[in-house]
């Protein structure tokens, strides 16, 4: 991504955002690109402007294929959502149920971890060349419309820098 908040390119990869329907703040909160291998990665959180996790949120986390920071933010949201109360899902994952998302107006499946002792929820997915993973709580994933996006530059931006 460069300063202007363009993405930069990697081969069939988009990044995917909650519709414009989302009534809540829409923010980057990370990104990536390795210049060796191509990979790219792009983190935005719709929710309270303070990240509070107590209220509605979605984090949309998109990759490019194969990269292995989408393994990695998997199981960064299994941990957030899975921890501190039960055990590691480093024990085993629990059982995925499918869920359809709407992605760019088409019905996508997902897979979907819930946790049973709260409203968190973690899913994945895979759109074309890039690896969505998503994590929230307070809003049912089935009621998510997602939609690419080529210009984050109405995402208020919570990293120190985008270059």
């Amino acid at each position: 991504m460069n300063d202007q908040g363009t993405l930069g390119s990697a081969e069939g990869f988009s990044v995917f955002a909650v519709d414009a329907n989302w009534p809540e703040s829409r923010q980057v909160t990370g990104h990536g690109y390795n210049r060796a291998t191509g990979d790219i990665h792009v983190y935005l959180w719709f929710g309270s402007p303070h990240f509070d996790p107590q209220v509605e949120h979605v984090t949309v986390f998109s990759a490019s294929s194969g990269n292995t920071e989408a393994r990695e933010a998997l199981e960064r949201a299994l941990e957030i959502y899975y921890h501190p109360v039960e055990e590691s899902p480093a024990a085993g994952l629990p059982a995925t149920e499918p869920v359809t998302i709407t992605t760019d107006g088409k019905p996508m499946t997902f897979e979907l971890w819930r946790n049973s002792s709260n409203r968190y929820w973690v899913a994945r997915g895979c759109v074309e060349s890039t690896e969505v993973v998503l994590s929230g709580s307070e809003i049912e994933p089935s009621e998510l419309s997602l939609v690419r996006v080529s210009d984050l530059t109405s995402f208020s931006n919570s990293s120190a820098s985008l270059g």
